[in-house]
């Protein structure tokens, strides 16, 4: 469909204005206050609807465009080199302006590729997707009934929505929808590899087999690779949230599995009731049956948590880890061993128990202290945010520079574990290059390697 220029420049203003009044009065909110964190999360969803909406503005067709948008090949007038800079401005940006433009800043973020390896991947279905499967599945629900879901304001009612997700499923095959929504997730980032966790649990007590779902899952994302070259990996959750003989029996049903895009095993689920300790022994044997471990940590419990997800499991990374800033030592402990924290701002700010507002995040100490880290969303399609704003919001919440955020993007391909990383870097820095030059960024690499 093809739009007057007029009226998406009209719209994209009006779009402005109100991500401008919107982020204004965010500021002001306390940080102390009980009900700050559901009202943060509200204008959160909120910026994020209308900077999407910006964004599908600008890729839309435009109905007779203006002279200047299309210059003349081989013209070098001054009138001509005036139009050309005009036209640079709007479409790229200039991101060595000493305070570029955010949406310019959030354009670059957009473009350059990147990887995540922390979310989950009931988490990533689209609204879309989950009313198609629905009503394919025979299941009669509303539009208000959807919009009243999603419209929650507190973590049991993220929860209820996370098992809405998982209700729509009634066959083993309409996972493969599942997989079709995060590729669209991915390809809309540029999020070229990640690490996605599959929680089988509620779906297995509902009666569908686990190795004909996996089959299902492998098989699209094997049609994606080769259509997309995106490459996707699962981590199965063995799940704190149903105990641990329960966790163990997930295992055993990985450890069944020949599937290369199956790595590991990672523990979610509610931390406070169930504690890391508690799940040493499956991640002892999921260690020497060469299996990848990682552990949601530090996210609702204290630093003593962390201790033992690497102490005790051994886990190679740290989901959230939040509440890491507590104990200096733990923190030098993670920084010698290398051992990576997924930073989820967003999803850390919604739970509220270490994190308020993103000003208030540890991840910029984490940084300047020299850790590992990789930027994540948690739960994209449920939060309404994605990998793109994720860094925009460290950007502007927490005095990031555009150097340190493609550091972060290098250190989140180190925190993969993607068999060939340096190759991987490779080439995603030669595409990173171009795009800068194209924002007419520094080339010069400023940060030093970790």
């Amino acid at each position: 469909m093809e739009v007057p220029f007029s009226e998406i420049l009209s719209r994209i203003a009006v779009i402005d204005r109100d991500i401008a009044e919107l982020n204004r009065l965010k500021s002001r909110l306390p940080a102390d206050r009980p009900y700050s964190p559901t009202i943060q999360l509200t204008f959160d969803k909120q910026i994020n609807t209308l900077l999407n909406e910006r964004v599908s503005l600008m890729e839309l067709p435009i109905l007779h465009p203006p002279l200047w948008l299309l210059p003349k090949e081989g013209e070098e007038s001054s009138e001509q080199v005036s139009i050309l800079k005009e036209r640079k401005s709007l479409l790229a940006g200039d991101l060595s302006l000493a305070h570029p433009n955010e949406q310019d800043v959030i354009n670059f973020i957009r473009e350059i590729p990147k990887t995540e390896v922390h979310l989950h991947l009931e988490a990533c279905v689209n609204k879309e997707t989950l009313k198609f499967l629905y009503k394919k599945n025979g299941i009669e629900v509303t539009d208000q009934e959807f919009e009243d879901k999603y419209n929650f304001k507190d973590l049991n009612g993220f929860i209820q929505v996370f098992f809405f997700v998982q209700g729509s499923v009634k066959e083993a095959s309409d996972l493969g929808y599942f997989i079709d929504s995060l590729a669209d997730y991915l390809r809309s980032n540029h999020i070229v590899y990640c690490e996605a966790f599959f929680a089988p649990s509620k779906f297995i007590q509902n009666g569908l087999d686990f190795d004909e779902m996996v089959e299902v899952m492998v098989n699209r994302i094997r049609q994606i690779e080769v259509k997309d070259g995106i490459s996707i990996r699962l981590l199965v959750d063995v799940s704190r949230s149903f105990g641990p003989e329960n966790a163990m029996n997930n295992l055993k049903r990985v450890l069944g599995l020949k599937h290369k895009e199956v790595i590991g095993i990672g523990l979610g689920g509610a931390e406070l009731m169930g504690p890391a300790k508690d799940y040493a022994e499956v991640f002892k044997i999921a260690r020497e049956s060469g299996l990848r471990c990682v552990a949601h940590s530090g996210e609702d419990d204290g630093p003593w948590a962390i201790w033992d997800a690497v102490n005790l499991c051994k886990a190679e990374r740290i989901g959230h880890g939040t509440s890491a800033i507590q104990d200096p030592e733990l923190v030098r402990y993670m920084k010698e061993n290398k051992i990576p924290i997924e930073i989820c701002v967003t999803s850390n700010v919604f739970t509220g128990k270490y994190v308020r507002k993103e000003q208030n995040h540890p991840v910029r100490y984490y940084y300047d202290q020299g850790l590992m880290l990789c930027i994540n969303t948690d739960d994209p399609d449920i939060f309404n945010v994605n990998l793109t704003y994720e860094y925009f919001k460290l950007y502007r919440f927490l005095d990031f520079s555009i150097d340190e955020i493609i550091d972060l993007v290098r250190q989140g391909v180190l925190c993969t574990f993607h068999p060939e990383k340096e190759s991987l870097w490779k080439s995603m820095e030669e595409k990173i290059d171009q795009i800068k030059v194209k924002y007419n960024l520094n080339t010069e690499k400023q940060v030093a390697p970790v």
